[in-house]
């Protein structure tokens, strides 16, 4: 990430993934989570008072299984786009969507059962309290199941309104899964 300038606090600002620009600098934890045996977990009575959101996991799951992410409540079918990339030991695959049930970000690889060792993670959210703006969205995902099937996965995406985000829904697409999920405040 090029060095775009630096402030007196000593963090700094740079390009980050999709062109969008996010501090390195501040994080504070808003709230941390510890699901068990879950299939939904929401963080709720976000506050506005940071410029980005992060969320850091690390999730076993009962089944070979994805995860979503949703904000605001909000099913509308198209209010969602994602694309992603993938690789494990022997293959690689992309795909992407226009429209979904719900925010389509992965927290841990549909295709590899992790029910022995965790998928972790790292979520981005640009601008989140912005009313002007769409919501920009980035994962890097890595699942390792001692194995060859490991995997890492980028995925980005956006969420087509220009409300502010006060609630996040992890949800997951068969199964529950257990571990824990914080979030972070970016200033």
């Amino acid at each position: 990430m090029p060095l775009l300038q630096t402030k007196a606090d000593a963090s700094a600002w740079g390009y980050g993934f999709l062109g969008a620009t996010a501090s390195i600098g501040n994080f504070y934890q808003i709230s941390q989570l510890s699901p068990s045996a879950v299939s939904t977990v929401t963080f709720s009575s976000i506050p506005s008072t940071y410029k980005s959101l992060q969320v850091r996991f690390n999730l076993v799951t009962t089944s070979a299984t994805f995860g979503e992410l949703q904000f605001n409540s909000d099913t509308s079918t198209f209010d969602y786009a994602m694309h992603y990339l993938s690789g494990s030991g022997s293959a690689t695959s992309t795909n992407g969507t226009a429209g979904g049930t719900n925010g389509y970000i992965k927290l841990f690889n549909g295709n590899t059962s992790v029910t022995t060792y965790p998928s972790v993670g790292i979520i981005d959210i640009i601008d989140y309290a912005n009313a002007s703006k769409n919501k920009t969205v980035k994962t890097l995902v890595g699942a390792n199941n001692n194995t060859s099937t490991g995997s890492i996965e980028i995925d980005s995406g956006v969420w087509l309104s220009t409300s502010a985000i006060t609630s996040l829904t992890f949800l997951v697409g068969a199964g529950t899964y257990t571990g824990t999920i914080t979030l972070y405040g970016v200033s």
